[in-house]
């Protein structure tokens, strides 16, 4: 019976041996990981929601991974249009996750408390991938970070509906106008974009018997200059809404235009409806804030 014993007595010493080496080595394991991804991270923030897809909530976002001692790190991601600071976050395959609450502002609007959860992870090769879910505004909000140059795009993707004007003319002589119209733009790739004229069907004038609607041209280029950016196209083809349910073909012959680095654009696009031998100059302009932005 006491050699027995001695025996359980051993391996129950060797045992706890074996267990205190192993938290030894998780403990050191994490606190490598969290040196090992820790920096400031700088890129973008793109946020997705059911009101928007798509969308630059910041242009200069940036990451800040700081490594605790006990291998945890803290974490700092200035958005754009939030911070969001969590402390303490654990390592796992350095990777983490975490929830909490941020001030998030959207639109220029004041700041409103949400709560959210958060997820990350750093490549080997240095390169962080984040993302946080903010539920309740707007039926929820992702919000991206990415690690690269802000795309030139983003920086006249808007729609751009307040004070605005959009006229045609014929050969130099008017034919219509309307207030009611807006001109939406989207990203298409880094440097292009697609651009969406409304409100034909609103003028008041010579132009309000077309029976024209809306209509989108595709790979607008982007360029950027000292006062904001211009847009650029040559010749393109696209086809506008009708009452009659059959599209109208569009002939286009160019657009040019700008956008102020005060959400300010002007658009204006010669383009063929249907058999329409001369070319229609529709002259968009307007804003994407309003005035009390």
């Amino acid at each position: 019976m006491k050699i027995l014993n001695l025996w359980m007595i051993a391996l129950m010493a060797l045992s706890s041996t074996f267990v205190s080496c192993s938290d030894s080595d998780d403990d050191t394991d994490n606190a490598e990981q969290a040196k090992a991804i820790a920096g400031t991270y700088k890129g973008y923030s793109i946020g997705e929601s059911k009101m928007f897809s798509d969308y630059l909530m910041g242009a200069d976002a940036s990451a800040t991974i700081i490594a605790n001692s006990d291998g945890t790190i803290n974490l700092v991601y200035k958005s754009g249009s939030g911070d969001f600071i969590l402390n303490n976050l654990k390592v796992s395959s350095k990777s983490f996750k975490g929830e909490g609450e941020v001030a998030l502002a959207m639109g220029g609007n004041t700041p409103g408390n949400y709560e959210y959860t958060l997820e990350g992870s750093v490549s080997d090769a240095k390169v962080l991938t984040l993302k946080a879910n903010v539920p309740v505004p707007m039926g929820g909000i992702d919000i991206e970070f990415i690690q690269a140059e802000t795309p030139i795009a983003y920086y006249v993707a808007s729609t751009y509906q307040y004070n605005t004007n959009l006229s045609i003319s014929v050969m130099g002589s008017s034919y219509g106008s309307t207030e009611d119209c807006k001109a939406i733009v989207k990203r298409a790739s880094e440097t292009t974009v697609n651009i969406t004229l409304n409100g034909f069907g609103n003028l008041t004038g010579g132009g309000s018997n077309m029976s024209l609607g809306d209509f989108t041209i595709n790979g607008v280029n982007v360029e950027k200059t000292t006062s904001g950016y211009t847009l650029s196209l040559g010749e393109f083809e696209s086809e506008a809404e009708s009452s009659t349910g059959t599209p109208t073909p569009i002939t286009g012959v160019s657009l040019e235009g700008t956008v102020a680095t005060d959400g300010t654009a002007e658009i204006t696009v010669a383009f063929k409806p249907g058999s329409m031998p001369m070319p229609i100059t529709a002259v968009f302009t307007g804003s994407s804030k309003s005035s009390a932005q």
